[in-house]
């Protein structure tokens, strides 16, 4: 019953934060502007002037739903893995509405992917841990390549630092089908919308198709 109602509770953070998000990244981003830059332009100028907006969605209401269908459905499991999907709820729609996302709460499934692989997984710690590295390993050498062929990120840092927070849940081999299911995701969903609409995606927000992947390797490992 707690559990229940702190994700309600938790619905009702996460709505605030996806209002003041735009806010927060536009206040950030003005300060380093002023630390580059000497600008007579105030920040309400700045942030008047910023193409990152609030976006009112009725989709926000969803995580009154969301959350505690989460809870209900991995009852039984563990408050980490829990608490990850929440988290990975929050930042997919984030990533639809502004195509950002948040890097505390990237850290904090992070953190809570630590504890669990530390305090129910600490028998397969070795194989985790070579996934974190060798994610890790790709992930830099993947953004690097991607800088000098193409001249710019072929995958936003936003996702790359999601798949390496995610890894210590998963072996290598794990992580692997996670990156395939996630990309196989992705275009499925460019594809039926170009059907449907005979229009290209300029961006395509890749966070709910992780998001998708990893609740499928979750559900593939009870």
């Amino acid at each position: 019953m707690m559990l229940f109602l702190l994700s309600i509770l938790l619905a009702y953070w996460f709505q605030k934060e996806m209002q003041h998000f735009p806010m927060r990244i536009n206040q950030q981003t003005y300060q380093d502007y002023h630390l580059l830059v000497q600008s007579p332009l105030s920040l309400t100028d700045f942030i008047h002037k910023s193409s990152l907006q609030p976006k009112f969605t009725f989709l926000s209401y969803s995580f009154y739903i969301l959350f505690p269908i989460t809870v209900w459905i991995f009852y039984e499991e563990n408050l980490p893995l829990i608490f990850i999907l929440i988290c990975l709820i929050y930042l997919s729609l984030l990533d639809y509405l502004y195509y950002l996302t948040d890097i505390r709460y990237v850290s904090i499934i992070f953190i809570l992917a630590l504890w669990q692989l530390l305090f129910y997984h600490s028998l397969e710690l070795n194989s985790h841990i070579f996934s974190l590295f060798i994610t890790i390993l790709f992930f830099s050498l993947f953004s690097l390549l991607s800088q000098l062929i193409y001249k710019k990120e072929s995958l936003g840092l936003g996702d790359i630092l999601l798949f390496i927070a995610l890894s210590p849940l998963f072996t290598l081999e794990e992580m692997i089908l996670l990156l395939l299911y996630a990309s196989l995701f992705g275009l499925v969903f460019y594809a039926l919308y170009f059907l449907f609409t005979k229009q290209k995606l300029a961006r395509l927000p890749f966070i709910p198709f992780i998001s998708l992947s990893t609740l499928w390797g979750i559900i593939a490992k009870i």
